[in-house]
């Protein structure tokens, strides 16, 4: 009744796929790890290191997204994970040091990436933040504070649904720490 030949192309068609999914998702691992890694060099105010990890990466993953377009295989979710935490820590970095978004990059992120990644900064700005209020740099504060308005506003004027909106939500709760934060500040050095 069904072609064995039918069957067999199905099946290598099916593994060929997987196997081209597993390569994404060991080839993605590191690059999120380095990701994370240049955040928490930024964090630690390793500026030149971040930015060095973060060439380094933004390298490996075009290389990633490019061969994933050519496989078909673009939203395959550890890649737009990869794609995500890269850009997250790309925008900290340049909010940091006063620069604008987007940076020109080497390859073309999803808009459902970037506006998550916007979204996931709010909350690394608020522990910015805190670090800067340790170090009494309260000016600091208030730019953070600023660009996760700013931030917010973008997010509010979409029509968002499903994990972005909650990563929209995410953004109005960081900004409420952050304006927080700053009330406390105003309070302590009256």
């Amino acid at each position: 009744m069904i072609s064995k030949q039918y069957i067999s192309k199905l099946k290598t068609s099916i593994e060929a796929a997987d196997t081209k999914r597993g390569k994404i998702v060991r080839g993605t691992h590191e690059l999120v790890q380095d990701a994370k890694n240049a955040i928490f060099k930024i964090h630690r105010g390793e500026l030149k290191e971040a930015a060095d990890l973060l060439v380094s990466v933004e390298k490996r993953l075009a290389k990633e997204v490019n061969d994933a377009v050519k496989q078909k295989l673009r939203e395959q979710g550890s890649l737009k994970a990869a794609v995500e935490e890269f850009l997250e820590a790309n925008y900290l970095l340049r909010v940091i040091e006063g620069k604008t978004l987007p940076p020109k990059l080497a390859f073309a992120p999803e808009p459902d990436e970037q506006l998550s990644a916007l979204s996931d900064l709010t909350g690394e700005l608020v522990r910015a933040a805190t670090l800067e209020v340790t170090k009494q740099r309260y000016d600091r504060v208030k730019e953070y504070r600023d660009a996760t308005e700013e931030l917010f506003g973008v997010l509010i004027s979409m029509n968002l649904r499903g994990t972005l909106r909650q990563k929209r939500d995410d953004a109005r709760r960081n900004l409420r720490r952050l304006e927080e934060i700053l009330y406390d500040v105003s309070l302590r050095n009256r």
